[in-house]
This record gives structure tokens, sequence and C-alpha cells, in this order.
């Protein structure tokens, strides 16, 4: 496998876990602290720290400290990152270049 493919799996298996993922797309709305994303979400504070620690560490979201509060976001540019990686790797642009086959099993009605 080469460095490329080792960050992306790295990337999928991070997201592959609802939690986590939940927590992305929450912050895709703006920067939000962890009391506020555990209450939008319904899960434990302790386990969306958790998970917001393992985000961060991956370089996948931004922290800023406000006070005794920390602001998460979504780390846009590491994002475009794994976007290229993914292009180079697979020489595919976006995912609607795929209109058919495996990926409308997975996303049903994501190409219509």
């Amino acid at each position: 496998m080469t460095k490329d493919e080792l960050i992306l799996k790295k990337f999928f298996k991070l997201l592959s876990d609802e939690s986590k993922f939940k927590i992305v797309s929450e912050l895709k709305n703006g920067e939000k602290c962890v009391c506020v994303i555990y209450k939008e979400l319904g899960l434990e504070q302790t386990l969306v720290s958790h998970h917001l620690s393992a985000l961060k560490k991956a370089g996948l979201i931004n922290g800023r400290k406000a006070g005794k509060r920390v602001y998460y976001s979504i780390n846009k540019e590491a994002f475009k990152e794994i976007e290229n990686l993914y292009n180079n790797s697979f020489g595919i642009k976006n995912l609607k270049e795929i209109e058919s086959g495996i990926w409308t099993r997975f996303i049903p009605g994501y190409f219509k």
C-alpha cells in the first residue's frame, strides 16, 4: 500500500464510526462547542469529547479555545487534501462521475 492509500484507509476507518461521522456532519453547519454537539446528537458528553479528540488528532477538525470552552470546526484544508489523495489514487474527480454501479446501492437516491 502506498502512503496515500494508508492515509485514505485511516480517514475512511475514522469516519466509519457512526458517532464520529455524525459529529463531522454536525460541524458542517459551523463552529460548535462540545456542550452543543452532544445535546444535538443525543450522545454522552464524554463520548463526544473523546471523538472530538480523535478527530482533532487526525487533523480533520480544528479547535479554538474561548474562555473555558473549545469551539470545533471542520478543517476544510484537510478534507481538500483527502479529496486530492482520493482523486490521485482512484482517478475519479467525484462520486457523481460514477452514476451507476456499486455507489447507487450504498446511497439510494444520491445520484438523482
